[in-house]
């Protein structure tokens, strides 16, 4: 019949990497992101890839290098949850916030700005210099990193019983 052009923006095109926090916002990438920064920005949290939560069952995290993926739904979520068994309630939980954040129109483009080279949207400032030069004096990456407590495996010994001699 005939061509038409649609106004709607090239990011729709699943090209991007969508996370939902555990309050309910949902902030979508169109460059490529890694869990680190996440996690950095979000300290006591981890990244959670949607795809791998099954209720019954340990809640997997990401590994600080890992790079997020296209049209993947990852979770931000409590560092307590890591490594726990996901119920039937916090998995219904995750659902209702996510097809909130969905329903919402959280998908708001306006809040992307992508990074064009040297140009600044805002003039720097001696006031927002000196906010960001105590931003940055915070504890390096690797510090926070230890300070975080790790999981480990409860180690039980297994007894095992003599087996008869072979005749």
């Amino acid at each position: 019949m005939g061509n038409v052009a649609l106004c709607a923006p090239s990011i729709i095109s699943s090209g991007v990497v969508k996370v939902l926090f555990s309050d309910g916002r949902l902030v979508i990438y169109t460059r490529p992101v890694k869990a680190a920064e996440l996690m950095l920005e979000n300290p006591g949290q981890f990244v959670c890839d949607s795809s791998h939560l099954k209720i019954g069952h340990r809640i997997p995290g990401l590994s600080a290098d890992e790079e997020l993926e296209v049209r993947q739904i990852y979770y931000l979520l409590p560092m307590e949850m890591l490594y726990s068994v996901l119920t039937s309630e916090e998995m219904g939980s995750l659902n209702d916030k996510s097809s909130k954040a969905f329903k919402q129109g959280s998908l708001s483009f306006s809040k992307i700005f992508p990074v064009l080279g040297d140009f600044c949207l805002f003039p720097l400032t001696s006031e927002t210099s000196k906010n960001l030069d105590s931003a940055t004096n915070g504890p390096e990456p690797a510090e926070r990193y230890a300070r975080q407590r790790s999981w480990k495996p409860a180690l039980e010994t297994i007894i095992e019983a003599p087996t008869p001699p072979y005749a």
